[in-house]
């Protein structure tokens, strides 16, 4: 592939995973203000967050592997295509129940830029590449968390809450544009395999089974689980508790995503040179430090905004060491299955973040303290996960 070929690529699967990113980031500041709107509270608000995210982990099951058996482009444009429909429904809703479900109906879409992107590096490249592209993606895409909240919290001062689901359904008509004229499609039908119920069950409990997945996999969970807590309870924290305004929580938030960007660039220049374990390594030390000060910081009563941007800070850059490499790691047994494996990966990943997302919003008490708290344990898990499965892996299997 020639570079400039590789630029196109790494910008379109950039795109298409930014998606997810947008879906919820923009929505964060309005949380407030949509629940005055539709005369409920915060805690129900932030419970549409975790339908999204559970119709998420359910698309990424059924549908991800299709694209297995039809293609990944095929499956983006069908994707993209519910996505914007979901999106209109979402700007109609006129209670708290209709919110959810069209939340519910757009996350399950969101397959196509959450988890086919990271499949079709797989489908192009070995693990250490893989995990190269995907961390050259996440520059590009980690953009989307930095100005996100920034575009929610001005379509919440200008237009009012329902534009930025409005602003959703013009980017998923933005994307499907381009994926229609520009993405290649990366799984010739030579390499496509036949969809057997039966056998997907059994690939199924195949992927989940394997050593390697399970060892990769747990990383992934726990430094996803900590981010999603952070997502769905932080707008509450900033606005609610610490009383920021929804632009000055855009800025907070917008400066905290900055890591996520510029760590993957680093780690994306790092992984050729030390490899997937090491980069996972650090970021689970950086993770577990940051988790831990930011809950410390709670429990010893300092309640600034401070206190939770500089540790949330560090969890983020740890997390752009963690994920892309973990993911191709956990992907790196199973070849043309890589559909299937991500979809397995990312169904367990979201269902984690789901219920994170679900039990942050009921103990949500008008205080930072649940969060951090949940924050903190999953930072420890993700440290645990390296020395107890991955880096003993490592002593078992060849060196790639």
């Amino acid at each position: 592939m020639t570079r400039t070929n590789y630029l196109i690529l790494v910008i379109l699967l950039g795109i298409l995973q930014a998606m997810p990113p947008f879906s919820i980031d923009t929505s964060l500041a309005a949380i407030p203000a949509m629940a005055g709107a539709l005369t409920t509270n915060a805690g129900s608000i932030q419970l549409t967050l975790s339908a999204y995210v559970f119709g998420a982990a359910i698309g990424q099951l059924v549908l991800s592997p299709l694209s297995d058996r039809y293609g990944r482009k095929a499956m983006m444009i069908w994707g993209l295509t519910a996505y914007i429909l979901a999106a209109i429904g979402c700007a109609y809703a006129n209670n708290v129940e209709m919110l959810a479900a069209m939340r519910f109906i757009q996350g399950s879409s969101t397959f196509a830029g959450r988890i086919l992107p990271r499949a079709m590096a797989r489908d192009l490249y070995d693990r250490e590449e893989a995990a190269k592209l995907l961390s050259f993606i996440a520059v590009l895409s980690g953009m989307a968390p930095i100005i996100a909240p920034f575009i929610g919290a001005t379509l919440l001062e200008t237009a009012g809450w329902r534009s930025i689901f409005v602003f959703m359904v013009g980017y998923g008509i933005f994307t499907l544009i381009l994926v229609i004229l520009f993405l290649k499609e990366t799984l010739p039908p030579e390499r496509r395999i036949r969809l057997v119920p039966a056998k997907m069950i059994a690939n199924f409990f195949r992927v989940i089974r394997n050593r390697t997945f399970i060892s990769y996999g747990a990383c992934v969970f726990c430094t996803m689980g900590g981010l999603m807590c952070f997502l769905t309870s932080s707008s509450s924290v900033f606005i609610l508790f610490l009383k920021q305004t929804p632009q000055e929580y855009a800025y907070a938030f917008g400066g905290i995503m900055i890591a996520y960007s510029l760590f993957s660039f680093i780690a994306g220049r790092l992984v050729s040179r030390l490899g997937i374990d090491k980069l996972i390594h650090a970021g689970t030390l950086i993770g577990c430090l940051s988790g831990v000060a930011m809950w410390a910081c709670g429990a010893a009563g300092y309640n600034t905004v401070w206190a939770i941007i500089i540790p949330m800070f560090g969890y983020i850059a740890a997390l752009s060491f963690i994920l892309p490499q973990a993911t191709a790691g956990a992907l790196s047994p199973f070849g043309d299955m890589a559909g299937s494996a991500m979809s397995n990966l990312g169904f367990i990943q979201t269902c984690i973040a789901a219920a994170t997302a679900a039990i942050s919003g009921i103990l949500f008490n008008n205080t930072q303290m649940p969060m951090v708290t949940i924050i903190a344990l999953f930072s420890v898990g993700s440290l645990a996960s390296y020395y107890g499965l991955v880096k003993p892996l490592r002593n078992t299997q060849p060196k790639h």
